[in-house]
């Protein structure tokens, strides 16, 4: 498995924390854009507090298999560029929603220009629980689309 694959659970996680006083997809269209940002800034703790502690995708990951796959892939790629498009929010009352979307990301070790260059686009589905304020990712599941 590419070190992309958990960067693009990873980096649409950010849809995991609550903006209080929003609607739920206000929330999560304002969060998409906030998970580009911490991304690309390589801050594993950023997603470390929004994965849901039983989170569990079809891969058979967990929290800390994805966790420990971020890391791997921000050490790797000192230069990120991603740009997420949500494709739909579908929500279950304020406090659930599955949110599908398309990931397209461009990583450099830092070895100079065009050199460690990767990139790739992939459709994500996440599954999300508002608990205490807070949006938690408790499953996710991603294909690669387009290299």
């Amino acid at each position: 498995m590419k070190p992309w694959l958990g960067l693009s659970v990873a980096s649409l996680a950010a849809v995991l924390a609550g903006c209080g006083g929003e609607a739920p997809e206000a929330e999560i269209r304002s969060l998409v854009a906030a998970a580009e940002e911490a991304a690309e800034a390589r801050d594993t703790g950023f997603f470390r507090d929004l994965i849901a502690p039983g989170y569990v995708d079809p891969k058979g990951q967990h929290r800390d298999d994805l966790i420990d796959l971020l890391r791997a892939h921000f050490l790797v790629n000192r230069d990120l560029e991603i740009l997420n498009r949500i494709d739909d929010i579908r929500l279950s009352g304020d406090e659930a929603a599955e949110v599908v979307l398309q990931t397209a990301m461009i990583g450099r070790d830092g070895a100079g220009p065009g050199f460690g260059l990767d990139g790739a686009i992939y459709r994500i589905e996440l599954e999300l629980v508002k608990t205490g304020g807070e949006w938690h990712l408790i499953g996710a599941d991603w294909s690669r689309i387009l290299d």
